[in-house]
């Protein structure tokens, strides 16, 4: 290795390292490279789909949805001896969301870059290619349907191949992809995942970090220091947030923390979410008011249940589930042995003596 080359490595790899966030870029530890995942910067209102393939034995229904964010190109590499004067980086794409014959024009051009710069170092010339002409490039527009072929992703994912044969429901043929191309995919559905949780995990942390001005306030917070309510896109600090949820914990109104916009009936997070919403609950009001917001919770919910009773006595509330055709219930908590209509010690046959009694 040259003086030049050696210098030329290290410039270019402690650059890279400023460059990028860690969460994009990690330096191998045992040779001379490194990955780097690049993410796409998608037009808006940009529409994917799935389809299911019968020939593949998948079975679930066409997937269709809009994105901000779709999972990285990953470009690993590793830097021979006599780079950049005399040879290129060895590299490898992979995708989850491209083709292998996608992947194989892009590390064509990758190629082709290389040769334009020859003696240069050129991995984040690389990267910007891949990061914005990725989809001009490859003819991608929105609505665009992803193909998946498994049989080249599952060998892909022990080692480079250079052919395969995709499974169509019409016709088989051999396909030549370059060696350096994975389309890491083990299954539809995996895929759906893995885009859906990638998009929603890329917009919380664009959220983060973006200024937004308190509605309550007035004063510009982060996002990390703000809630968003979704389904109307009201933007609160976490003190002001905090603040409102404890006057409707106190207040027992537990089921929908809205809004504050008045008439606004957003809730923080979609009712079929409500784990989530606990936790956001849990991370903004005191754990004594949360406490209380569970508790009512709760029982708001068991109340709404036609075969669950309270146990009487005043220092015990527990509730109980009622004996099917029984006036009988006991207290699991307390043995408190009551009846189930007038809520006074078991009296056996006798008739309750309260008005409304059998």
């Amino acid at each position: 290795m040259s003086n030049e080359d050696q210098e030329a490595q290290a410039d270019e790899l402690l650059a890279l390292a400023n460059i990028f966030p860690k969460d994009e870029f990690r330096r191998a530890e045992t040779s001379k490279g490194g990955e780097i995942q690049v993410c796409l910067e998608l037009p808006s209102n940009f529409e994917i789909s799935v389809k299911s393939n019968a020939a593949q034995n998948i079975f679930i229904e066409d997937f269709k949805d809009t994105l901000s964010y779709l999972p990285p190109i990953v470009l690993n590499f590793e830097l021979p001896s006599d780079y950049p004067s005399t040879s290129p980086p060895n590299f490898t794409l992979s995708c989850k969301w491209l083709t292998p014959k996608q992947l194989s024009r892009l590390c064509q051009h990758l190629d082709e870059l290389w040769k334009r710069k020859s003696a240069c170092v050129v991995i984040f010339t690389w990267t910007q290619f891949l990061k914005k002409e990725t989809l001009e490039f490859l003819s991608i527009q929105s609505p665009y349907e992803i193909e998946v072929c498994p049989n080249v992703s599952q060998n892909c994912n022990k080692t480079p191949v250079e052919t395969d044969r995709c499974s169509n429901a019409e016709s088989q043929e051999n396909r030549v992809y370059d060696k350096r191309v994975i389309q890491d995919v083990v299954s539809v559905s995996a895929l759906i995942n893995c885009i859906l949780e990638f998009n929603e995990t890329q917009q919380k942390k664009c959220f983060d970090s973006k200024l937004y001005m308190c509605s309550i306030c007035f004063s510009e917070k982060l996002g990390s220091e703000c809630t968003n309510f979704k389904l109307c896109n009201h933007v609160y600090c976490n003190i002001c947030l905090k603040d409102h949820f404890e006057i409707k914990i106190k207040d027992g109104q537990v089921h929908s923390l809205n809004c504050p916009e008045p008439e606004c009936s957003s809730t923080a997070t979609p009712a079929q979410n409500a784990a989530l919403e606990k936790e956001i609950v849990k991370e903004l009001v005191e754990e004594e008011l949360f406490s209380r917001y569970d508790r009512l919770l709760l029982q708001s919910s068991l109340d709404l249940m036609p075969d669950v009773v309270y146990c009487p006595r005043p220092s015990c509330r527990t509730p109980v589930l009622k004996e099917p055709g029984s006036k009988l219930t006991i207290c699991h908590n307390c043995q408190n042995a009551f009846c189930t209509f007038c809520k006074m010690s078991y009296h056996g046959v006798s008739k309750c003596n309260l008005k409304g009694g059998k």
